[in-house]
């Protein structure tokens, strides 16, 4: 796959190079619970995260939840209330 800015992850999973059961022993990750990443499901952040890594080796190209569109990631809320606070102090 070629390097972009952007990618879907539809199409990471569509030009796959491995299986889905290899996909899944490599991030350390239920089969399922991938295809529910596939499928658009709210998923956590750090599960997102695990396959961000195994996709970025597996394609070597560096992908994360940034440049990644198609997935439903979970909001972390203490999270976004200390990058709001720390925006608020600059």
């Amino acid at each position: 796959m070629e390097q972009k800015e952007m990618y879907d992850i539809g199409e990471l999973f569509d030009f796959l190079p491995i299986t889905l059961a290899e996909l899944a022993r490599r991030s350390k990750l239920n089969e399922v619970t991938l295809a529910r990443i596939r499928d658009g499901k709210r998923t956590r952040r750090d599960t997102v995260n695990k396959l961000m890594m195994t996709l970025s080796e597996i394609y070597g190209i560096h992908v994360t939840i940034k440049n990644v569109t198609g997935m439903n990631v979970m909001q972390n809320r203490r999270l976004e209330a200390r990058e709001q606070k720390v925006q608020s102090n600059l």
